[in-house]
């Protein structure tokens, strides 16, 4: 019981310090190393 405590407080502790996806980011080429674009990912207001 003291195991499940523990790790549902890990689980939650470590929740609250995500981090946000929307923005600009810009994708990189493997290769080369150069930016080939720039993706934005946004929240669709209904």
């Amino acid at each position: 019981m003291n195991k499940f405590i523990l790790i549902a407080v890990f689980f939650i502790s470590v929740s609250g310090f995500s981090q946000d996806i929307l923005g600009k980011w810009k994708t990189i080429d493997d290769e080369t190393g150069e930016a080939k674009s720039i993706v934005e990912i946004y929240k669709k207001k209904r």
